[in-house]
């Protein structure tokens, strides 16, 4: 057992006291790569676990034990790959209107929304044509991890039909020393803030692109 002697502070304790007391009965709070859920008698149950939320959990424990409250870890399922697992949980997801798998929504083009500018709060709109109206579409709104668990690696990493150069072909691009004139040809680009008037979502900014009129074959 690894040894943790940290102390909850009385903002801690009030925190966490308060955030169980909004969660409704079988809400889900998820922390550290573990699902808590609220049980009817008010106690929380560990749903799931990795090797890494051990020590949060533990923490998490005793401040439920200063406000009273039970955390039962006796049923918890151990996940040794949390990422593995999520993105299997998510192929399960299921639009709430339709009933439609989103997995077979159209995650090529999505439309990422600014929420809220002051803290950039993104939702990413995912759609499906509907089965009994030509011209309607289902349309589901993802937080963007939800999207990049979904939709996988190679979709969260591009906008609008453009990728972003991997690590090993931006490597090569460093071993040839060609990086700087392709910049300087556009032939690649470094993703600002915006891009044609369009704000970027922040975990796009910074990556080199491939520039739509270069053809990957050149990489």
């Amino acid at each position: 057992m690894i040894e943790d002697n940290w102390e909850p502070t009385d903002e801690d304790i009030k925190w966490t006291q308060d955030h169980i007391e909004r969660m409704q009965i079988g809400d889900t709070w998820g922390i550290a790569d573990s699902t808590i859920r609220k049980e009817e008698d008010g106690s929380m149950n560990v749903l799931k676990a990795s090797p890494a939320s051990l020590i949060p959990l533990q923490r998490i424990k005793k401040v439920c034990e200063k406000i009273g409250v039970e955390l039962n870890t006796d049923d918890a399922e151990l996940i040794q790959d949390p990422e593995a697992a999520a993105q299997e949980s998510a192929k399960e997801w299921v639009c709430p209107t339709s009933g439609i798998p989103i997995v077979d929504f159209n995650l090529d083009e999505p439309e990422w929304v600014l929420t809220d500018a002051g803290s950039e709060g993104w939702a990413v709109l995912v759609r499906h044509p509907s089965d009994e109206e030509d011209d309607k579409m289902h349309e589901v709104a993802l937080s963007p991890m939800d999207y990049h668990l979904v939709a996988g690696d190679e979709l969260f990493f591009s906008w609008k039909g453009m990728r972003v150069l991997e690590r090993h072909e931006i490597i090569l691009l460093a071993d040839e020393d060609t990086l700087l004139s392709r910049l300087e040809n556009k032939e690649v680009f470094v993703m600002p803030t915006k891009y044609d008037g369009e704000l970027i979502p922040p975990h796009l900014r910074g990556l080199i692109f491939l520039v739509p009129s270069a053809g990957d074959e050149e990489e």
